[in-house]
């Protein structure tokens, strides 16, 4: 029973973090009811395949994968800038998917000449903990304005009354004295709130015919990729900034678990590459492992590795019945939200005590005080200010996490530790 649990747990706890992306992007560019919903069969598909050979043969963590950060803004960014390319929204797709492909060859090759162990070896302590806790704050927005469905300018009291409540019931379940409690907080707590929604009328769900009971996911749906000159560059530098949030992740759940035997980030990094690959055959969004996934850990005690991976395995099997793809892609995305908010809380303090290792003298604050300033900094920047950037500029410039982090990994080479002063000097 509690294996069922489990694995349902972990299926729930994939899903809401990766619904969100292509419901968004399919909004974006203008998709259909029926189109959205064989994106998010897709994804599904991708993105479960893609846990399970990571789990067997990459980097062997219950690591769950997710839609990228990085290649959700670069949808959003060229759904934007189609119309001034001169191109429909949908026109850029096939060329998303060429960049897909590329980043899927570069992660390869990185991966095949073994220089994946290198890059992981600037992520120091203070490296790590910066990053943990950069993403805390460039997430709290987005969790806070999707916990109180204000995306839209307008709150719905009612749902966010709900939303709330959802919060208040995870935060309880994962400080109760009973294991079970606290070991399927994340699971309680979706099926509550889902449950106040559907009795308050709430509740929509995505509405597309099914043709079929079983259907398998279409190959190259958004046609045969082409080359476009920005896309191809955006998408290098999106890959080479992907290596550091795949290193991230790895490090994250590698310090909550503490698996038997090292990690390898070659192993890790070729089965990023085939996934890029995959994204692009399936039509999809990037996916990479998510660091968060430290924090669902820590709040459920959920360490091992099988539940994980029957988890995984269910989101594949869901993906091939297009009614049930659409039932579980309808959870309301407040009560997602709400449902995983204490997995990344967790980790302002993990990102803590990652620093402390490395001491809290003068040197570390000068470090983490520049890098955070410069990365929530950049958090801030409007939109009308990055879009007079290059699109190949622009996905790095508007990530704090990423910015914030290159300039901790900068200042760690360049600043040296200030000789201490003799009282006879004073």
């Amino acid at each position: 029973m509690r294996q069922a649990l489990s694995t349902i747990q972990w299926a729930m706890f994939i899903l809401a973090g990766s619904v969100v992306a292509p419901l968004a992007i399919g909004q974006a560019y203008g998709m259909t009811p029926v189109e959205i919903a064989d994106f998010v069969q897709r994804s599904l598909f991708v993105l479960g395949v893609v846990s399970v050979l990571q789990a067997l043969w990459g980097h062997r963590l219950p690591i769950a994968e997710g839609p990228a950060a990085l290649w959700w803004g670069v949808f959003l960014l060229f759904a934007s800038l189609a119309p001034a390319m001169g191109l429909h929204p949908r026109d850029v797709l096939p060329a998303l998917e060429l960049g897909l492909i590329a980043s899927g060859l570069i992660f390869l090759v990185v991966s095949a000449c073994g220089w994946m162990d290198a890059i992981r070896r600037l992520f120091s302590p203070t490296v790590v903990g910066t990053y943990f806790l950069l993403l805390v704050a460039q997430m709290s927005g987005p969790f806070v304005t999707g916990i109180l469905g204000a995306k839209s300018g307008a709150i719905d009291g009612k749902a966010a009354a709900i939303s709330l409540a959802t919060l208040a019931v995870s935060l309880v379940l994962a400080r109760s004295r009973h294991q079970l409690l606290r070991s399927y907080s994340v699971l309680i707590a979706i099926a509550f709130g889902w449950s106040l929604f559907v009795l308050a009328g709430l509740y929509h769900k995505i509405e597309a015919p099914a043709e079929n009971w079983v259907a398998l996911p279409h190959l190259l749906s958004w046609g045969w990729p082409h080359v476009d000159g920005g896309i191809m560059l955006t998408s290098l530098i999106v890959t080479v900034l992907l290596l550091s949030n795949l290193i991230a992740s790895m490090e994250a759940v590698e310090r909550v678990v503490h698996p038997a035997e090292p990690v390898s980030a070659n192993r890790s990094g070729l089965i990023m590459g085939i996934s890029q690959l995959l994204s692009a055959a399936f039509s999809t969004i990037g996916f990479v492992p998510v660091s968060y996934t430290a924090g669902f850990i820590l709040t459920t005690r959920m360490m091992e590795k099988w539940p994980f991976l029957m988890g995984s395995l269910l989101l594949v099997a869901v993906s091939f019945v297009p009614a049930v793809t659409l039932w579980f892609a309808s959870i309301p995305v407040s009560v997602g939200y709400a449902s995983v908010f204490l997995s990344f809380a967790n980790m302002i303090g993990m990102g803590i005590r990652e620093i402390a290792k490395s001491g809290l003298d003068e040197r570390q604050g000068y470090i983490v005080g520049v890098a955070l300033m410069a990365g929530v900094g950049c958090m801030f920047l409007p939109a009308s200010f990055l879009a007079q950037l290059p699109p190949y500029i622009s996905p790095l410039v508007s990530n704090g996490l990423l910015m914030g982090v290159l300039i901790c990994m900068a200042l760690e080479r360049l600043v040296r530790s200030r000789p201490a002063f003799s009282r006879e000097s004073e």
